[in-house]
Order: C-alpha cells, then structure tokens, then sequence
C-alpha cells in the first residue's frame, strides 16, 4: 500500500466496519498507472468463503448507468440523431411503453419518468431497446465488444449464471448473502466488476475514450458530454455520473464507487458489499479524502 494514500485506505477499513460489509477494496489509478491497490476480507461471512482478490467481482448497482449510458452516448452519436429527438420516434413498433414526450436527454439525464408503461418498464430497458434499434447490439453486447474485449477488462460482466468469481451482497434484513442473476443484455442490476476494472473504466472516461494507445470511444461523445454539462449546469447525472466543483463520481447501493479527478489525472475505486440507503454523505467524504490525498503529494 503507498502510505500517501493510507487516509484513504483506513477511511474505507472503517466504512467496510460501520456498514457490515464482508469484502473491502481500494485501486487508484494515476497518470495511467496502478499506483495504490488494497484488498480486505472475505466474499461473505460464511465458512469456506474466498479471500477477496483482483479478480474478485462485486455488483455495480446503479453504477452500471455509466454503462447503460456510455452505450447510450454512442449509438446517439454514431447514428447522428439529436440528444433532444424524442424516443418514441426511435421505438415506433413499442407502444405499450407508453413513451409520451420522452427525450433521449431525459434518458441521459435520468430525469422525468423512472418506470413506463402499465407493465413498469424501467428507463434502463427502455435505454437497451433504443441502443439496440440504433447500433443492432444490446447495452452488454456493444460495451463488450468496443471497450471490455479490447482493453482487456476480463472481470466485467452481465452475470446470467453463478461462478466463483463473485462477491455476494448483503441486502435482506436478515443478513442473508446473494448474488444477483440476470439478463445478459445489459439493463438489470447484475453487472459485476473487479476493483482494477472498475479502476480502468474509470480512466476511460478521464482519457474521453483513449486507452491502450486507442480511440475506443468516439471523441464526439464526449463533446456530447460536455455540451450536456454545458447544458444542465451539472445539475442533473449525465450518463451515469454526478459532477462536482473538483471531481465526478458514480455509486452503487452495495457501496461499490468511482471517482474521478481531472486536475491529477486520477480515479480511486472503493468496493464494499453491503446493500444500503446511507451512503451519500460517505461517498462526499471518500471524495474529500482523496481528493486531499492527490493535493498533499502533488
């Protein structure tokens, strides 16, 4: 462990104890580099659990929107529709979502209407269709193929059948731990990741889409994504992330986080596995810790 960063390190020993996590771990990635990389603890509490590693995988939760709309981003801009075109212009043949006036800005933005439809269609299946109709992939298939497979993000995942990779959670009120199956297409809650690739997806976005000595995301989307902020004030989450005055981040439920900070080329990853409500004001701190961290050996 770089003792530069041990405020930040004993901050999450301390949150993975407050919040009754199993499992705990830190990446930091800087100038392109690995340079901080922790693991703590066990994938549940149970005898017989594995010790977490670099290929351990935790549930992303709502952190997956950053894929859902990265995805997004792409299919609009390849397809050179206007962020503001409504979605049902897209989705003609799927009245029964009952769309409305519904942008594909609403979509990126996560505002207006969570749920469509007398069925309850979530945004993020409605997102999965739109991505589809436009590129021919689903949400998993394009994100796989354009970014995972190419900048060799192994431990990234839509998990559709159990392995032994995965970290439970711990969301029911009697402790009980789980992993969460899914669809593969790339809208429900079961994207799992490693600490380190969630570290590199990260610093995907920080390069706006370089890696690897490649463009794997078109520039133009993150032109969209500046002229979205430019836009909202960064008042609302564009494409899956909250922007502050020094940093953007995204959050899961389980308390999996990534932060990003453009003034030190740097992104920290924070993994905890421990399904909760109450973790805004702990995601403001572990901001404020590295973000003092990179200030104190800069």
């Amino acid at each position: 462990m770089d003792n530069k960063f041990s405020p930040l390190i004993s901050y999450t020993e301390e949150a993975k104890a407050r919040f009754g996590s199993s499992a705990a771990s830190v990446v930091i990635i800087q100038d392109n580099k690995i340079i901080t990389e922790w693991y703590t603890g066990k994938h549940h509490f149970k005898n017989g659990a594995l010790v977490v590693t670099t290929d351990s995988m935790f549930n992303l939760y709502s952190l997956r929107k950053t894929y859902v709309g990265l995805a997004t981003a792409i299919a609009v801009v390849e397809s050179e529709l206007s962020i503001d075109s409504k979605v049902s212009d897209v989705l003609i043949n799927m009245t029964e979502y009952e769309l409305g006036n519904i942008t594909i800005r609403d979509l990126a933005t996560k505002s207006g209407a969570k749920y469509f439809g007398s069925h309850r269609i979530e945004r993020e299946k409605v997102a999965c269709d739109l991505i589809k109709e436009l590129t021919g992939s689903n949400i998993a298939e394009l994100i796989t193929e354009r970014i995972c497979r190419p900048a060799e993000l192994t431990n990234t995942e839509w998990v559709s059948i159990p392995k032994e990779k995965l970290v439970c959670d711990f969301q029911a009120v009697d402790g009980y731990a789980s992993v969460r199956i899914e669809s593969n297409e790339g809208h429900e809650r079961n994207l799992y990741s490693s600490a380190r690739d969630l570290a590199h997806w990260g610093n995907l976005h920080l390069n706006k889409g370089f890696i690897n000595s490649s463009q794997l995301v078109p520039a133009t989307v993150f032109t969209l994504i500046e002229q979205m902020r430019m836009d909202t004030g960064d008042k609302n989450r564009i494409f899956g992330w909250y922007y502050q005055d020094q940093c953007y981040y995204a959050s899961g439920a389980a308390g999996c986080h990534c932060v990003i900070v453009p003034e030190f080329n740097a992104v920290a990853v924070r993994m905890l596995n421990k399904y909760t409500e109450n973790y805004t004001q702990d995601q403001n701190s572990f901001n404020e810790i590295f973000y003092n961290c990179l200030q104190s050996i800069n």
